[in-house]
């Protein structure tokens, strides 16, 4: 039984490679190619792929968390909606780079820009498309936090929460370098062959993780009747509880820092140091994801003797130092410190990464759908600004100085400040205190409902 177990964690912890590769290649890859290639302004193409977390501001996280804490399908409350989800993502994913190539507005002049935007035909589908993918990613995410939450000891969900974004930043780079050696000789076509190609490989990689990990009828039987609250009463819990708010802003800070670069650095690479797309591919994720990756997998297995506060205080360290040696790299057009400053850097987002999102699911009061919705709300919001914002602050800066390393530095400020803000929100952050002020308005609702 206890074998069984076990093989059902490593399961759970494969779930995240099929997401990295789809991601790893709309956010280094497809991203590039709309910049670079289609000539789209960064603030269109970033938009575009920042459209993925639109769906969670708008409450789907919360909604779907919610929905799956109180209502099984088949008498499973996270399978489903982690395998519509994950559907979601592959049908979107695939036909992204198509559409990619149908928008018509690159290199449009910026006084003709407002029209062609309105009458692209393909950009709206593009954004539909992404937004389809936004929807999928939101739903399967969340109910697979959700059910780690469900399923793994306390002690035990900074190892596999290392594990699983060891593995899913592990399957980026090797996904991305091998799509770059696919891409030395470069066609559209081509481009959605590795599409067509990686959204297979997601789906059974989705399919051989999650299922048969949840157990049945598992929440019925252990009689867990506290998750039994609305969707407006979620929605009223975050409102009206300070320590929720606090660590929902936490959560937007210390995201906005860790994921506001990923989005930039292949065309930083691009336009800063005048790389091709194959070699781009093989700089950034391998050299920063694969420190990161190493630093998220020990940081994981130490953060039980370490503590979240510190595997966060030692990543915003790192990373913030890292970010510093880039912007000097890019003045200087110094490759070997610009390779130095990506390790750095690695190190620190593996640190941090792992250290706040196992603290997410830590933070949950025994009500896992609804405070990972709540969280992953706060994360998605910072993922959009920091995405879409990052493509606005280019096209501004650039448009306005000239020059390609002042438009990346001043993102990579931006990310720098984000770090040190995060680490003076720590020390505030009390996982009693919110249990406490958790169990009180629970209380509440309880006593309202009685008296309606």
């Amino acid at each position: 039984m206890k074998i069984v177990k076990t093989f059902n964690l490593v399961r759970l912890c494969m779930f995240q490679m099929g997401f990295g590769l789809m991601l790893g290649f709309i956010q280094d890859i497809l991203n590039r190619v709309m910049i670079k290639e289609l000539l789209l302004p960064a603030t269109i193409a970033l938009g575009l792929i920042s459209l993925k977390e639109l769906l969670a501001i708008f409450g789907v996280k919360v909604w779907i968390g919610n929905l799956s804490d109180r209502f099984s399908i088949f008498g499973y409350h996270r399978t489903p909606y982690i395998l519509l989800g994950l559907l979601s993502c592959v049908v979107a994913f695939v036909l992204s780079p198509a559409a990619a190539y149908e928008v018509k507005i690159g290199g449009t002049a910026f006084s003709e820009m407002l029209p062609a935007l309105l009458t692209d035909i393909g950009l709206w589908k593009l954004a539909f498309i992404f937004l389809l993918f936004g929807f999928g990613l939101q739903v399967a995410t969340t109910a697979y936090y959700a059910l780690i939450a469900d399923v793994v000891p306390e002690e035990h969900i900074g190892k596999i929460t290392g594990a699983s974004w060891t593995l899913m930043v592990l399957t980026a780079i090797i996904s991305n370098w091998n799509i770059g050696n696919y891409l030395k000789v470069f066609t559209p076509e081509r481009l959605t062959q590795v599409a067509e190609i990686g959204g297979l490989i997601t789906l059974c990689f989705g399919l051989v993780a999650v299922l048969g990990v949840e157990n049945r009828n598992a929440e019925a039987a252990q009689g867990k009747g506290k998750h039994s609250i609305s969707f407006f009463q979620s929605v009223r819990l975050l409102s009206s509880s300070p320590r929720t708010l606090q660590f929902a802003f936490y959560i937007f800070i210390s995201i906005f820092a860790l994921f506001a670069n990923e989005v930039v650095m292949d065309p930083f690479g691009a336009e800063v140091f005048g790389m091709p797309v194959s070699e781009t591919t093989k700089l950034f994720k391998p050299m920063m994801g694969g420190t990161q990756l190493i630093f998220m997998l020990v940081t994981g297995f130490l953060l039980s003797r370490i503590g979240f506060k510190r595997g966060a205080y030692f990543g915003n360290t790192f990373s913030a130092i890292g970010f510093a040696v880039i912007i000097a790299a890019g003045f200087m057009h110094d490759q070997s410190l610009l390779r130095i400053g990506l390790v750095v850097t690695g190190m620190g987002l593996g640190a941090a990464s792992v250290s706040n999102i196992s603290m997410m699911m830590n933070m949950t009061a025994g009500r896992s759908g609804i405070y990972i919705g709540l969280w992953g709300t706060a994360q998605s919001l910072a993922i959009f600004i920091g995405h879409s914002g990052a493509g606005v602050i280019r096209d501004v800066v650039y448009t306005l100085s000239g020059n390609h390393m002042l438009a990346y530095a001043v993102i990579f400020v931006i990310e720098i400040l984000a770090f040190t803000a995060s680490s003076l929100l720590l020390p505030h952050i009390s996982k009693e205190a919110f249990e406490a002020e958790s169990e009180a308005k629970m209380s509440e609702f309880a006593v309202t409902a009685k008296a309606g």
